[in-house]
């Protein structure tokens, strides 16, 4: 696990080494242990290099000098700079060794090295199952690949920039080059106050993108760069569901987590109470020599959304070392310059809160941490799954009885959560959603504002209503109707939301994290079975559960449903309400994208007195102002101070190790 950063020259001029240093150098926290940048192209050695790759490395598997980055082979063919890890080695390993391919270390990398030199770039990315992000310098072709893994684990950024194609792991990092514009892209503003992130290709800058999953990225000496896609989800949801489906689920989870507890440093997991933690904690503890240590979050206070008591007792019963970490506002205020830091441009989940706080924790007993993430994406846990059923149903009453419905629930109090407030808040929006097809159903659900309510907030900025376009796309690719909607959420929402939470929080820290539910075999078994196998307008996660019944405590498996939340709307309402009127105010809110004072002083007050929930809204706009006042700024800074000779590819002999 690690971080990763290069430059490519498309007019022909010489990449300089102090440049992509610059690059790497903001990448330290991803990987504390060493660093290294290579030239690359026939005329490195006369500092005429084409390319150079960086790289900063957390040492995970094989520690030894054999496995550090960049990594070339031994007829110096390619380079490769690799930032994940690959839970196929073995085989794959045994594979390249029958085809008469040479290894001088155990690591993952030199298989994917010898992967792409052996089978090509696009048949070894197929070939992979392991989250990676990586960079590969074809040395014989001049040419570069740079990719992303099959469900977005990893990310990847890049821009095109005076006569260069540069990327990097993080944002933060990418304008630490110097060289680029720091426009904002109006387009990401629209899908921010949509979705409260922003999904690829789109950042929040103009001139930089995210690689997509899925995909890599071709740059020749031609100039030319191109994009394929090596991977399609969509292609993959036709098998035969199998005939036993519970065992089927319970061997492919069980195996995916076996695959992922190979590390030479220490390892443990996330636990939150919830079905999914639960499922592969138990796993662990079966398939390790002793129980493993956990980690947990804890709301005191806050019922619905404090999962520690839940922990505690999964703890107990697998006898696990467990640590539980206790937020309250206090703390929280803390958390947020390092959570909302990690991201390099503005993002909304307030989870991410919670996920820098156990991070943190983490670190100071692991390298490597299993979670139960995307187990909610493909198996129905979302509230979301369950409101499209029932919003099935919903469309045959008559007209007049959900108008009256309506008109009643606007008249109740709101809150997001639970209880009361929470199933009020919930029945609003599934009224707001009926009489719509399924895919606007379905993306007003995602959305954290309307369409009106960004017209409301941009007064006179064109809203082309960008976010429901996409959510109708992935509905069209995947076919439609309820039977997709999973698959949905696993292609839009899930990269660019949950896993780019995990990552940018736990790598924050330096904290490696792996997902047993995106192994491929999983993921696909899971999405290619209908709806009603998963969730109705009752209950979801029907088939994990019964796949772990006599597996996980029933107290588990049966439990409602908990999101890993942050109270945030209570909290914005009083301990934190100072802090939200001292950065969302009427400047920063003109400065960061033209948004009504007004409009926000209306939401707060609906907010305080309970007529309205806007907690998440009001959580973005912090978020935003936080971003453009804060984060901003200090990319700025960075960027003027790269030596600018340095982009000329004037570099010191020291340079060319």
């Amino acid at each position: 696990m690690c971080g990763i950063a290069g430059a490519v020259s498309l007019d022909g001029q010489p990449i300089g080494h102090d440049e992509v240093r610059a690059m790497t150098d903001a990448l330290s926290h991803r990987g504390p242990d060493e660093g290294a940048v290579r030239l690359l192209g026939a005329g490195a050695g006369l500092g005429r290099a084409s390319a150079a790759l960086g790289h900063r490395r957390l040492k995970v598997i094989d520690l030894s000098s054999a496995a550090a980055q960049p990594m070339r082979d031994a007829q110096d063919t390619g380079t490769l700079v690799y930032n994940g890890e690959l839970y196929n080695t073995a085989e794959l390993r045994r594979a390249l060794l029958e085809a008469g391919r040479t290894f001088r270390s155990r690591s993952d990398t030199e298989v994917v090295l010898q992967a792409i030199l052996h089978w090509g770039p696009e048949e070894a990315l197929t070939r992979f199952n392991g989250m990676f992000a990586l960079a590969f310098w074809d040395n014989r072709e001049r040419k570069l690949v740079l990719a992303r893994d099959r469900f977005g684990e990893k990310p990847l950024f890049y821009a095109e920039s005076s006569g260069r194609l540069l990327f990097a792991s993080e944002i933060d990092a990418l304008l630490a080059h110097g060289g680029i514009p720091d426009a904002i892209d109006p387009e990401a503003v629209e899908l921010y106050l949509t979705f409260g992130w922003i999904p690829a290709p789109w950042t929040i800058y103009r001139a930089v993108r995210k690689l997509p999953h899925a995909a890599y990225l071709l740059a020749g000496a031609d100039g030319r760069v191109r994009f394929r896609r090596y991977y399609r989800l969509e292609e993959r949801l036709q098998r035969t569901p199998p005939r036993n489906a519970p065992e089927a689920v319970r061997a492919a989870l069980e195996s995916a987590v076996r695959r992922r507890l190979e590390a030479d440093v220490p390892l443990g997991a996330y636990l939150s109470g919830g079905i999914d933690s639960s499922a592969i904690v138990t796993f662990m503890s079966r398939l390790l020599p002793e129980p493993p240590r956990t980690y947990s979050i804890s709301f005191p206070g806050h019922g619905y959304f404090d999962e520690g008591p839940q922990a505690r007792l999964l703890a107990r019963e697998r006898s696990t070392r467990h640590t539980e970490v206790v937020l309250d506002a206090a703390r929280l205020r803390d958390e947020i310059p390092t959570a909302l830091s990690a991201f390099g441009e503005p993002f909304a989940d307030s989870s991410a809160l919670p996920c820098s706080a156990i991070a943190r924790v983490a670190k100071s007993g692991l390298t490597v941490a299993l979670s139960g993430d995307a187990g909610d994406e493909l198996f129905g846990g979302y509230r979301l799954y369950r409101a499209l059923a029932a919003s099935r149903h919903v469309q045959r009453l008559p007209g007049a009885l959900r108008s009256g419905l309506a008109q009643l629930l606007r008249a109740l109090p709101s809150r997001h959560g639970g209880g009361v407030d929470g199933a009020v808040h919930r029945a609003r929006k599934l009224l707001a959603g009926v009489g719509s097809e399924l895919a606007a159903t379905h993306a007003a659900w995602m959305s954290i504002l309307g369409p009106a309510a960004r017209r409301a907030l941009r007064p006179g900025v064109e809203d082309r209503d960008l976010g429901r376009s996409l959510v109708a796309e992935r509905h069209r690719r995947f076919g439609g109707g309820l039977d997709r909607v999973l698959a949905v959420e696993v292609d839009l929402p899930l990269p660019d939301d949950m896993l780019a939470k995990v990552d940018r929080t736990s790598m924050r820290h330096a904290l490696e994290v792996r997902a047993p539910f995106l192994d491929p075999e999983l993921v696909e078994l899971a999405l290619a079975l209908p709806a009603a196998v998963h969730f109705g307008a009752a209950s979801g996660k029907r088939l994990l559960r019964r796949s772990l019944r006599g597996i996980v405590p029933d107290r588990i498996l049966d439990a409602p449903k908990r999101g890993f939340e942050v109270p945030v709307g209570d909290w914005i309402a009083g301990p934190l309400a100072g802090h939200f009127g001292e950065v969302v105010t009427p400047r920063i809110l003109e400065e960061a994208g033209g948004l009504a004072a007004a409009t926000v002083t209306t939401w707060r007050r609906e907010h305080a007195a309970r007529r309205a929930d806007h907690g998440r809204t009001l959580w973005a706009l912090f978020v935003l102002c936080h971003w453009h006042q804060v984060i901003r700024p200090r990319q700025q800074a960075a960027a003027r101070r790269v030596e600018p000779l340095a982009r000329l590819g004037l570099v010191s002999s020291s340079a060319l190790s």
